[in-house]
């Protein structure tokens, strides 16, 4: 399968058609080091501006990792906050406790700009901010420290593979889960929020899908949530609308998968 990656470079850098033996020059290398990373140093141009334009794809690709180099904060495999257990809480432990989680998405993004700084894939890097900004979510909302940066993670691991890949793992994503409501989304009283945003944002678009496909597509969706103990997704049987559902024309006991 072609990978994603290559798309993105044809479509960000203006190149023209055809072979380039020689190398692309300065100026091309800048740009192309510029769309592909952050910030590079004047020997990366320098030393990417003697390769021809295929080389230097090559050569992106064959650094491209799926794993972070900085090592993380050392609560990142902490039990996460449960966010059921504040409403228990005494207001002064409640308020420590959303002060910590504060501090620790504090901490969080600054480990992710360590990352950028200073990874060895500046390419990797620069896919997972742009899936982080497509697939949104925010620490504000989780509140979950631990599940920002599982979600993190995954977004590396997937940053130039395929997309339905993603788009599956995502959807099951604990961070998502929580960010898009799902987390209780339930037979009988469906929330249509992450079906209507798989469909508006994620994939299709306005205009090529209705208000009945998000309808069935968030009942397709009910039992999808969290193991309260680990922060895990967990599937709830007894939760899932198992009943004939339609969406996009397709018709079946459609389940999240199927969607």
């Amino acid at each position: 399968m072609m990978r994603l990656l290559s798309l993105l470079l044809l479509l960000s850098v203006a190149w023209s058609a055809g072979s380039h033996a020689a190398g692309m020059g300065y100026e091309d290398a800048r740009h192309l080091l510029l769309r592909t990373g952050f910030a590079p140093t004047e020997s990366e141009v320098e030393a990417m501006a003697h390769l021809s334009r295929e080389q230097a794809v090559d050569s992106l690709l064959e650094k491209a990792g799926s794993i972070a180099q900085t090592p993380p904060p050392d609560w990142v495999d902490d039990p996460p906050l449960r966010l059921g257990r504040l409403k228990n809480l005494p207001d002064e432990e409640k308020k420590a406790l959303l002060k910590r989680e504060i501090q620790r998405g504090i901490e969080l993004r600054a480990w992710w700009y360590r990352e950028m700084l200073t990874t060895p894939s500046p390419l990797t890097e620069r896919m997972t901010l742009f899936w982080h900004n497509h697939f949104v979510s925010s620490q504000q909302k989780v509140k979950a420290s631990q599940l920002m940066y599982r979600q993190n993670l995954l977004l590396r691991r997937e940053a130039l593979g395929n997309f339905g890949t993603l788009l599956h793992d995502i959807a099951k994503d604990p961070a998502m889960v929580i960010y898009l409501d799902n987390v209780s989304n339930r037979r009988g009283q469906p929330n249509e929020n992450f079906a209507r945003e798989v469909m508006e944002l994620f994939t299709l678009g306005i205009g090529h899908y209705t208000e009945q496909d998000v309808k069935e597509a968030a009942r397709a969706y009910t039992g999808w949530s969290l193991d309260r103990d680990t922060g895990g997704f967990r599937f709830y049987p007894f939760l899932h609308d198992a009943g004939q559902k339609t969406v996009l024309g397709q018709t079946g006991p459609l389940d999240g998968d199927a969607v």
